[in-house]
């Protein structure tokens, strides 16, 4: 009896601790979500998911540079159909697309905190 009731507490608490997999932060059409890299955003027909921080070469605080610089992102989209597909964002526009095309809507890279590695994307839907 008291291994049944040992089970059944280790059990319980294990469940508590179970996060969900494909759970990501809910961002509504004209939103904007931060994430942390390997964090999620679920929108309403799939999953935006931030893989990484690619590279960040914009210039310091305090300093004056010729180039203000770039920051590149990794994400994956999985929609809740079709195959999921990998995008790189660049925070500069002039280094590459800071926007991408998610079957109805779009994400934008709009912002990076440079001491976390917060991206923050507004999602938008399009016509």
């Amino acid at each position: 009896m008291l291994r049944t009731l040992a089970t059944l507490a280790l059990a319980a608490g294990l469940a508590g601790c179970a996060t969900p997999y494909n759970v990501g932060i809910p961002v509504a059409d004209g939103g904007t979500v931060a994430l942390l890299p390997g964090e999620s955003a679920s929108l309403p027909d799939g999953l935006l998911r931030y893989v990484r921080l690619v590279g960040d070469s914009r210039c310091p605080p305090d300093v004056q540079c010729v180039w203000a610089g770039d920051a590149r992102i990794e994400l994956e989209w999985r929609p809740g159909t079709g195959a999921s597909r990998t995008l790189t964002l660049h925070l500069n526009p002039q280094a590459g697309p800071d926007r991408a095309a998610l079957d109805g809507r779009s994400v934008a890279f709009t912002a990076l905190a440079r001491d976390t590695a917060r991206a923050s994307l507004q999602v938008t839907r399009t016509p």
